[in-house]
């Protein structure tokens, strides 16, 4: 019989958020963008669609919505440790975001992304009303001019399509199909 010690040794079975802090330093850095958004986070490896390359971990919980808290359920907003709450936004982005086990969301490539290559999601697929960009300095080709929050993507969008967004939005988004919406109505805050 192989003694294997798997509770004394470092592993996701004795220290889950040590191994989520060591997974994200080997896949991304926080580095100055060169830009007028300040840092941002950066690929230190290849990604291929599918593989989560930030795991969000929560720093703590806020009253109210900031600028940089992250919205996880109807008043609910919460400060992701770093890097997570120093991703930018981009109206193309490269990340998506999925509820983890933590209670945050890990941020999962949805295409294939490059070393030194910024990673980015879009604001709007966890923020029903978008505070902490109201000027988009994302400059893609389909940019919005402003993250503006869920209640404003089209039903069409690829994000929703696909299923990458809060959780809880999918309330709205499912009241507002049957009633025939073109968008969602906003649920009071």
């Amino acid at each position: 019989m192989h003694d294997l010690d798997i509770y004394k040794a470092p592993s996701i079975l004795t220290d889950d958020v040590g191994c989520a802090r060591r997974l994200n330093a080997r896949n991304v850095s926080v580095g100055d963008t060169g830009a007028e958004r300040g840092r941002g986070v950066f690929a230190t490896r290849e990604f291929l669609p599918g593989e989560i390359v930030i795991v969000g971990l929560l720093d703590r919980m806020e009253r109210i919505r900031t600028t940089d808290s992250i919205q996880l359920d109807w008043d609910v907003h919460a400060l992701f440790e770093e890097p997570a709450v120093v991703v930018n936004h981009s109206c193309n982005p490269n990340l998506a975001i999925l509820p983890n086990r933590f209670g945050a969301y890990d941020f999962v490539a949805i295409r294939q992304i490059h070393p030194d290559a910024e990673v980015t999601w879009d604001y709007a697929t966890s923020e029903l009303e978008c505070v902490g960009v109201s000027v988009c300095l994302c400059s893609a080709g389909n940019c919005r001019g402003a993250a503006r929050g869920f209640s404003m993507l089209p039903p069409d969008h690829p994000l929703l399509a696909s299923g990458f967004f809060a959780p809880y939005l999918a309330k709205t988004r499912t009241a507002s199909e049957e009633a025939g919406d073109a968008a969602p109505s906003p649920q009071p805050l």
